[in-house]
Formats: C-alpha cells, structure tokens, sequence
C-alpha cells in the first residue's frame, strides 16, 4: 500500500472532473448552434457569436464554463462568453 505524504495529498487530482455546473447552464435549454455557429461570412458569424455571448453574459455558470473551455482548449463554440478567437487570444497572451 502507497501512503502519500501532506504535499501529496494537496497536489493529488480527482480522476473525475464534477461536470455538475453543466446541468445549471443557460445554454442547455437552447438549441446547440446558438453556441456553435456556423461561419457563413465574416459579419454573420460576429452577430451570431456576439448573441450567444450575451447568453452567456446572464448564466449563472459562466465562470465555470469559461474556465473549462480555457483548460481544455476548447478550439470550437462560444464558451463561458468567449469565441474560439477570444480564448485563443486570451491564452496567447498569457504565455500558453
């Protein structure tokens, strides 16, 4: 039997992430392509994006969403009020 010592313990990561926060989203009484818009030219994709922003700017999960799609560089969608291009600008400038 491994016994893991104090620093061990606080470092150690559960191996199921609590998706709970999910069940709460704005987002899921919505269709799905509110989120992931398709591109169907440059000012249409900005519109759509910036509407499903604005959902996501009154959702009560919104941090915890925004901070999934940041961890695990979600390339796709609006997440937590942040297009793929936010999260991708927001993560260069951090140095990630």
């Amino acid at each position: 039997m491994t016994v893991l010592s104090d620093d061990q313990w606080r470092t150690v990561r559960p191996l199921v992430e609590d998706w709970t926060w999910q069940t709460l989203g704005t987002c899921r009484q919505l269709a799905p392509e509110v989120f992931f818009p398709e591109d169907s030219g440059r000012s249409g994709l900005r519109a759509r994006e910036e509407r499903a922003k604005q959902i996501c700017r009154a959702c009560p999960v919104l941090a915890h969403c925004r901070d999934h799609a940041l961890s695990t560089r979600e390339t796709h969608g609006v997440w937590g009020a942040m297009s793929a291009r936010d999260r991708a600008k927001l993560l260069t400038a951090r140095g990630q």
